[in-house]
């Protein structure tokens, strides 16, 4: 048996090979420069952020029709395709969700959108509130001064997948309430993707000098250098890694099957909560690795850690995988084998998100505050 002290050189030897392979991968590693992240931006916004809000534009534009014609002719089939309508529009929502940054943050638009989690059941509330009125024109003013959970997917989900049938009532309230609110959404989402525009020009205007004339503007650039906008992308693919996991699964999920309250999970009126989380997940992993030129992966294997990268690659494709057999939660049913897949896919979150935090350090990228470390 080893005494104590005999430990001693072995803890030094291991402590030391420790040391020794951080300033290994220290010196051999190279953060990418500010021409390279350059190329990411214009990527990113190129081939995934603007593709991404314009297919939210054209979804809740049909969702909106499809509430119009639902309401000017209540029938059991208008309310089907609203339904399936809505569930396409929420779905695209939940592909550009992780981009908490720029004109979706201008007026809570992003928390119009999509007011989530309501931890104090704020949205029911209000919602039966304004129900029980009868003189209500749901016009611009009124959302200008709503309540922000009154706005978005979660109210129209309520209205959509109530289970009484009001909704097919065209003097009922709850009909033109719902053809309002997505008018509403959207009103929003063509006006975030117009505004991106905007952005897109203040992010290439990112480290350039002396500009002047008709860019006179670039005096009050919003970003000084690439690297400052190409961090909030990076705060886009790595934040919500542990908010789907927090959020989305382990909150609902509860401590064990019997204790689980799927009612906490998102979406679970219309049936969408584990789609949502394939919808996030495909989001996130193209902007690890779906854009060209230039991608994330490629900028941290150019950075020396290969290795990382391609167990990122691997992380993102197997939970892909895994939630693929995860049928949708139907009436609040979690079953033990449901329950143990949507665990098993919370460790592997876990580990993607300390696989994002590693490679955040190779790329010398620093996140800073995070607005869910006070929740």
């Amino acid at each position: 048996m080893l005494r104590t002290g005999s430990l001693t050189p072995i803890l030094l030897g291991v402590t030391f090979f420790i040391l020794g392979v951080g300033v290994v991968h220290a010196a051999s590693s190279q953060p990418p420069s500010e021409e390279q992240w350059h190329t990411l931006n214009n990527a990113i916004i190129d081939q995934h952020v603007i593709p991404r809000y314009q297919r939210l534009t054209s979804d809740s534009a049909s969702m909106s029709q499809q509430l119009q014609r639902l309401c000017a002719a209540p029938s059991a089939d208008k309310l089907s395709a609203a339904q399936t309508s809505y569930k396409a529009a929420q779905a695209s929502w939940q592909g550009v969700q992780h981009i908490q940054f720029g004109p979706v943050t201008m007026l809570m638009r992003n928390h119009s959108l999509q007011y989530w989690p309501d931890k104090k059941n704020t949205g029911t509330r209000q919602l039966k509130s304004i129900l029980n009125t009868t003189d209500k024109t749901f016009d611009d003013e009124f959302f200008r001064s709503a309540s922000i959970s009154l706005k978005g997917f979660p109210a129209l989900e309520r209205l959509l997948f109530a289970k009484n049938d009001r909704i097919q009532n065209n003097k009922a309230i709850e009909c033109s309430l719902a053809a309002a609110i997505a008018q509403h959404i959207h009103a929003t989402a063509l006006s975030i993707q117009n505004e991106w525009a905007e952005e897109a020009r203040q992010i290439e205007l990112a480290g350039q000098e002396g500009v002047s004339g008709a860019n006179q503007a670039a005096a009050f650039q919003t970003y000084e250098m690439p690297s400052e906008a190409a961090t909030e992308f990076m705060k886009s693919l790595v934040e919500p890694v542990e908010a789907i996991r927090d959020n989305k699964l382990l909150k609902p999920l509860a401590e064990s099957v019997d204790k689980s309250r799927w009612k906490k999970s998102e979406s679970w009126r219309s049936e969408q909560s584990i789609n949502n989380i394939q919808q996030n997940l495909a989001a996130l992993h193209e902007l690890y690795s779906g854009t060209q030129p230039s991608s994330v992966k490629t900028l941290l294997e150019a950075s020396g850690d290969k290795l990382n990268a391609q167990a990122i690659e691997t992380e993102f494709a197997l939970i892909s995988e895994a939630l693929k057999s995860v049928s949708p939660v139907t009436q609040l049913n979690v079953t033990v084998d449901t329950y143990q897949a949507l665990l098993h896919t919370s460790n592997q979150l876990k580990i993607l998100q300390n696989k994002l935090a590693i490679a955040m350090q190779t790329l010398n990228i620093q996140l800073g505050f995070n607005s869910r470390d006070g929740d």
